[in-house]
């Protein structure tokens, strides 16, 4: 199992991170991942990988906001950035943030996302003779081509998941699944993994199990639970985040120190990579570790370093 780092959390200007980067590739991070939530993430993608020679840049994830082709043209630019080292991660976003924010109908995501990667790796192989056209119920695309052909003929592609339907979508049509930070072990092993397994049926394939973990290294359990609420707060009006919390039979506006501790890893960097193990050894092939969010520059500037040890462990 090989562990990544989140990249862009928010507290500290990108800039700031650059020393983060680089320490986390001396540290031999698998990736180093890029959301969305603070920075643009092929803005970010591109930055943090022209700071570091070896890790995966991914974005972790890149919402479903822009066209395929834009999203397309712009991963390929960032793989060619990048030396080959870029993978998309795809998310939808919830509902009121497409909405409201995008002006994007959140109805049938399955269908959405499954047009949506067609479409990009569509895009993708315009070039050279070739070209895209595409004719869906979302996406319609007529006689695109790229004026240069990208660095490789395919781009991994990672679909975010929470739930399982998008799950087993990813297990049929992506290259790997990225699971959003808000699980439990119940609900990774009891609800997700049995969906991915059936898309991996009808695809034939297995693909890239990849989770991300929210840790922090402070001994103190109830100085981490303190710590690691912040985390929670942007999600308290998001529908799946009470979902997977009633599975384990817990309020998630309450955020108690069950849920705390079952959606979060803390304690020493010995107890935080034994839970790491006992949690996703034999099941992940790689974690994207994120600091605790809302608490500021120190703060992260500390947390990161902190977990440092953990990287280097499992490199």
């Amino acid at each position: 199992m090989k562990t990544g780092l989140a990249i862009g959390v928010a507290g500290l200007s990108l800039p700031e991170n650059a020393s983060i980067v680089r320490d986390a590739e001396d540290a031999g991070a698998y990736a180093l991942c890029v959301g969305e939530a603070t920075y643009e993430t092929f803005a970010s993608a591109s930055y943090v990988s022209s700071l570091t020679m070896k890790p995966r840049i991914v974005s972790g994830i890149a919402t479903w906001a822009r066209p395929p082709v834009t999203t397309a043209l712009a991963a390929a630019t960032v793989d060619e950035i990048s030396n080959g080292r870029y993978e998309i991660g795809i998310g939808t976003m919830p509902e009121q943030w497409s909405r409201d924010f995008y002006q994007i109908d959140p109805a049938r995501p399955l269908l959405r996302m499954r047009e949506y990667v067609g479409a990009i790796r569509a895009a993708w192989k315009a070039h050279s003779g070739a070209t895209c056209d595409v004719a869906g119920d979302f996406y319609t695309i007529k006689g695109y081509r790229r004026i240069t052909a990208p660095l490789r003929d395919e781009i991994p592609i990672h679909l975010a998941v929470t739930r399982p339907g998008m799950a087993q979508l990813a297990g049929e049509i992506s290259d790997g699944v990225l699971v959003n930070w808000l699980h439990t072990q119940r609900w990774l092993h009891k609800t997700l993994e049995p969906a991915i397994a059936r898309g991996e049926v009808v695809s034939g394939k297995r693909v890239q199990r990849a989770v991300m973990v929210r840790v922090l290294i402070e001994p103190d359990p109830a100085k981490a639970r303190a710590m690691l609420r912040p985390s929670f707060a942007m999600y308290q009006q998001v529908p799946y985040f009470h979902e997977v919390a009633a599975s384990e039979g817990h309020m998630a506006r309450e955020e108690t120190d069950a849920l705390v501790d079952a959606m979060t890893v803390h304690g020493d960097v010995d107890e935080v990579i034994s839970t790491l193990k006992e949690r996703y050894g034999g099941w992940a092939d790689w974690l994207e570790i994120a600091p605790a969010a809302g608490l500021g520059g120190d703060f992260l500037r500390k947390s990161y370093a902190d977990l440092m040890p953990v990287l280097r462990h499992f490199a």
